[in-house]
């Protein structure tokens, strides 16, 4: 696969439109799986976006970034990063257009949210995610992370709580070595 078409770039509004629906994507395919056992739990999907976009503050250096994958000029993927403790970010909502996973853009983002964690002076960086999307932890665990009990940041209403997942990864340098 040739990356020399992909950028990672910062958040930009003239994105928000783009963004809004790769969320939404996002959201969609997870709702699928959180409306079966063992969680029954229904997601507000557009309630979950408003209150994204009502927050993007928290995203915004020096606090935190939104990453987007730009290939061949169009928005194909996403992540976001934010400072949860002084020494500690938080990797959110991390998702590739399905078409176009499985073509290392998941990690560029995953090596440009630690680069950013260690400039904004981080040494561990934590996740949450649900427990169908394997192929992502996958990609994490390839990066370091490790499995953990969950953290006091996490922000997942308290019914999904249990059988989730979570993660964390120490940043020693700017290589994320």
């Amino acid at each position: 696969m040739n990356n020399t078409n992909v950028k990672i770039i910062s958040y930009k509004d003239d994105y928000k439109v783009t963004l809004k629906n790769l969320l939404r994507e996002y959201l969609e395919y997870t709702a699928r799986f959180l409306i079966e056992e063992p969680w029954k739990f229904s997601v507000d999907i557009e309630k979950e976006l408003a209150k994204t976009f009502d927050n993007l503050d928290q995203f915004k250096a020096p606090k935190g970034e939104i990453f987007l994958v730009i290939f061949d000029q169009k928005l194909v993927g996403t992540a976001s990063l934010k400072m949860i403790r002084s020494n500690a970010s938080e990797l959110k909502r991390m998702y590739i257009e399905p078409r176009y996973q499985r073509q290392k853009k998941g990690q560029l983002l995953i090596e440009n949210a630690i680069e950013k964690s260690f400039h904004f002076g981080a040494t561990e960086i934590y996740l949450e995610s649900p427990p169908p999307l394997k192929p992502a932890h996958k990609l994490y665990l390839k990066n370091g992370f490790e499995l953990i009990n969950e953290y006091p940041e996490v922000s997942i209403p308290h019914e999904l709580r249990f059988n989730w997942v979570y993660m964390k990864r120490s940043i020693f340098n700017i290589k994320g070595q």
